[in-house]
C-alpha cells in the first residue's frame, strides 16, 4: 500500500515526514466533490485528531496547514 507524507507548507523549510499507511488508523475514506480520493487518519504523534490525506502520484499527502 501506499505511504503518507506529511509536511507544513505555511513553512518553507518544513521537513516531510513519510510513514505507511499500516502505521496509522484510517478513520475515513472516499472521494471529494472532484472525485479525488481521501483518508482521514488517526497517529498518535498527532493527538488533535484525524488528520486528511488527499491521494496523488501513487501516494497520500497530508499538508498541516
Amino acid at each position: 500500500m501506499a505511504d503518507i507524507c506529511i509536511f507544513n507548507s505555511a513553512y518553507r523549510d518544513s521537513e516531510k515526514r513519510w510513514m505507511s499507511v499500516d502505521d496509522v488508523n484510517v478513520v475515513t475514506q472516499g472521494r471529494d466533490c472532484q472525485h479525488k480520493p481521501y483518508i482521514l487518519f488517526e497517529h498518535k504523534d498527532y493527538p488533535l485528531g484525524a488528520l486528511r490525506a488527499d491521494f496523488m502520484d501513487g501516494n497520500w499527502y497530508c499538508d498541516l496547514d
